[in-house]
């Protein structure tokens, strides 16, 4: 797991921590590529937030499952994403279904989850 601030300069790191996971387990280039496009797509939304975003990676035996969890917006008055869901995390989320068909965005207890999974060779 990796824990970083939401903030622009750090989706580079995100990026990097997917990759140097799945170039571990020898996954191919090409989708270690579209891996890294999906972690930013699933970060952006947690960008500017208070609290770290995490970016998990589990092994599952024949895939690795990424998560990548965007912390809960502090205060209730003016939270801006329900305008984010609805104009933006669709495309996103479409974006990243085109890459890896089983995305997935979940919330609970006011966290967003973008979940998918990465064939291993």
């Amino acid at each position: 797991m990796l824990e970083v601030p939401a903030r622009s300069e750090h989706l580079g790191t995100a990026r990097a921590f997917a990759a140097a996971v799945a170039r571990h387990y020898d996954v191919d280039a090409e989708v270690v590529d579209d891996l890294k496009i999906a972690i930013s797509e699933a970060c952006v939304d947690a960008l500017a937030e208070t609290e770290p975003l995490r970016v998990r990676a589990e092994d599952l035996g024949r895939s690795l499952r990424f998560e990548v969890v965007s912390p809960r917006r502090e205060g209730g008055s003016g939270d801006d994403r329900p305008a984010l869901d609805e104009l933006g995390a669709p495309a996103r989320l479409e974006l990243t279904r085109a890459l890896f068909d089983d995305a997935a965005l979940e919330t609970a207890d006011g966290e967003r989850v973008v979940r998918f999974t990465v064939p291993l060779p």
